[in-house]
C-alpha cells in the first residue's frame, strides 16, 4: 500500500499538472486574443490612414478653393479700392492744393525775399570785408606811427618838446592861458652863472610865480612795458626809478625860485604820462622824501590840472575883488539914471492925462452944442445916408509912481491928487 508521503507527492504532481494545463489553456486564449487585437489594430490603423489621406485631400481641396475665392475677391476688391482711393486722393489733392495755395504763394514770396536778403547780405559781407581791410590797414598805420613815436621819444630833444606840448594842453584845459607865461625857453642865470631854462611860469595873485619844468623819464618805463619776462621788467623799473631820482636831484639843484623872484621855494616837475610817477614810487619809496627835501613837487597831468584849477579860482576871486568898486560905481550911476527915467515917465503920464482931459472936454462940447444943431438939418429935410454917432469919453486915469526907491520920496509922503485916480493894484 502506498504510504502517505507517496500520496502527497502524487497529489502535488497532479495539482501541478492541472495548473500547467490551466496556464497553457489561458496562454492559448491570450495568444488568440492578442492575434485578434493585432488584427483589429491593423485594421484600425489602415482605417486611420485612409481617413488621414482623405482629410489631407479635403484640406488641399478646401485650400485651393479658398485661395481661388480669395484671389478673385481680392482682385475685385483691389480694383474697387484702387478706383475709390484714386478718386478720393484726387479730391483730397485738390482740397490740399486749394488750402496750400496761399501758403505756397507766401513761401514763394519769402523765398524771393530771402534770396534778395542773401544778395544784400553778400554785398554787406563784401563791404564789411573791405572795411575790415581798411581797419587793418589803419591799425598797421597806427602801429607804425606808434613805433615811430616810441623811437622818436628815445631822443631827449623830442621828449622835451612833447612834454612842453602836453604842458600847454594842461594849461588850456585849466583855463589859465592868460595867467601862464610860456617863455619858450626863457633864460635865467643862477648865482654860479649857470643857464636856467624853465618851461612855464604860472602867475599867482599878488605877483608871485610858480615855476614848472617838464621832464619825460620814459626809457626805463618803456623797456618795462615791453619786457618779455618778470626779471627784465623789474630791472627796467629799477632803472626807471633811478632816472626819476636823477631828474629830481638835477631839478632841485637849479633852485629856480632864486632866479624868478618872487616865487615860493619849490619847483613843479611835470610828468606828461600818468603812470610814470606811481611806477617810480612803487620801486623806490624814498623818492618822495628826496623830492620834498630838494623842494621839487612831482606832478602828473591830473595833479597839475588840479593845481592850475585852484590858481584859476584864486584869480577869479582876485578879479571879483578888483572889480567890486567899479561894480559899485556902475550900480550907483544906474540907480540915478533909473530915477531920472521915472521923472520923465511921470511927465509923460501928466501929458497923457492932459491930452485925455482935453479929449473928454472936446467930446462934451461936441455932444452938448454941435450935435444938436447938426441934427436939425435932418429935421428940416436934409437927407443923409449916415447918422452922426456920439463918441465915447475916455475917462482916462494915469497911475503915478509912488515907490520911494524910484522917486526919492518916502512912500507915506506921496499924495495922489483927487483928479488923478490910481488904477487898481499896487
Amino acid at each position: 500500500m502506498l504510504n502517505t508521503a507517496s500520496l502527497a507527492l502524487l497529489a502535488a504532481i497532479a495539482g501541478a499538472a492541472i495548473t500547467a494545463v490551466i496556464i497553457l489553456v489561458r496562454r492559448q486564449a491570450l495568444v488568440a486574443r492578442s492575434a485578434q487585437l493585432e488584427a483589429e489594430l491593423g485594421a484600425a490603423r489602415r482605417a486611420l490612414d485612409e481617413q488621414r489621406r482623405a482629410l489631407a485631400e479635403s484640406q488641399t481641396q478646401v485650400r485651393d478653393a479658398f485661395a481661388t475665392l480669395s484671389r478673385e475677391a481680392l482682385k475685385e476688391n483691389s480694383a474697387t479700392f484702387l478706383q475709390t482711393a484714386d478718386q478720393a486722393l484726387r479730391t483730397r489733392q485738390d482740397s490740399i492744393d486749394a488750402l496750400l495755395r496761399p501758403m505756397r504763394e507766401t513761401l514763394d514770396r519769402v523765398q524771393t525775399q530771402i534770396a534778395a536778403a542773401d544778395r544784400e547780405r553778400e554785398g554787406s559781407f563784401r563791404q564789411v570785408i573791405a572795411e575790415l581791410g581798411s581797419v587793418k590797414q589803419g591799425q598797421d598805420q597806427v602801429r607804425q606811427a606808434a613805433d615811430g613815436l616810441a623811437k622818436s621819444l628815445r631822443s631827449p630833444g623830442v621828449r622835451g618838446k612833447w612834454g612842453e606840448i602836453q604842458l600847454r594842453r594842461i594849461v588850456e584845459l585849466a583855463g589859465m592861458q592868460d595867467q601862464c607865461d610860456f617863455f619858450e625857453k626863457q633864460t635865467g642865470t643862477s648865482e654860479e652863472g649857470a643857464r636856467q631854462v624853465p618851461d612855464l611860469l604860472v602867475r599867482l595873485p599878488g605877483g608871485t610865480n610858480i615855476i614848472v619844468d617838464a621832464k619825460v623819464p620814459i626809457d626805463g618805463y618803456d623797456d618795462a612795458m615791453n619786457a618779455s619776462d618778470e626779471a627784465q621788467r623789474q630791472a627796467a623799473l629799477t632803472r626807471h626809478a633811478r632816472q626819476m631820482r636823477d631828474h629830481i636831484r638835477a631839478l632841485g639843484a637849479k633852485e629856480y625860485w632864486k632866479q624868478f623872484e618872487p616865487a615860493p621855494e619849490f619847483v613843479v616837475m611835470f610828468l606828461p604820462i600818468e603812470p610814470l610817477l606811481p611806477a617810480a614810487f612803487e620801486q623806490d619809496h624814498t623818492l618822495l622824501d628826496q623830492a620834498a627835501s630838494l623842494s621839487v613837487i612831482p606832478a602828473t597831468p591830473m595833479t597839475l590840472l588840479a593845481l592850475l584849477k585852484a590858481v584859476a579860482y584864486g584869480w577869479k576871486q582876485q578879479h571879483l575883488a578888483m572889480n567890486a568898486e567899479e561894480i559899485k560905481q556902475i550900480g550907483r550911476e544906474l540907480y540915478e539914471r533909473l530915477a531920472t527915467m521915472v521923472e520923465h515917465l511921470e511927465r509923460v503920464g501928466v501929458n497923457i492925462k492932459q491930452a485925455a482931459d482935453s479929449y473928454d472936454r472936446f467930446v462934451g462940447s461936441l455932444e452938448q452944442k454941435v450935435l444938436p444943431s447938426a441934427r436939425r438939418f435932418k429935421e428940416l429935410g436934409v437927407s443923409s445916408t449916415k447918422d452922426i454917432e456920439e463918441p465915447a469919453a475916455l475917462n482916462l486915469s494915469v497911475r503915478r509912481v509912488t515907490k520911494g526907491e524910484l522917486t526919492g520920496i518916502e512912500s507915506d509922503a506921496v499924495v495922489t491928487p483927487a483928479s488923478t485916480p490910481l488904477l487898481d493894484g499896487d
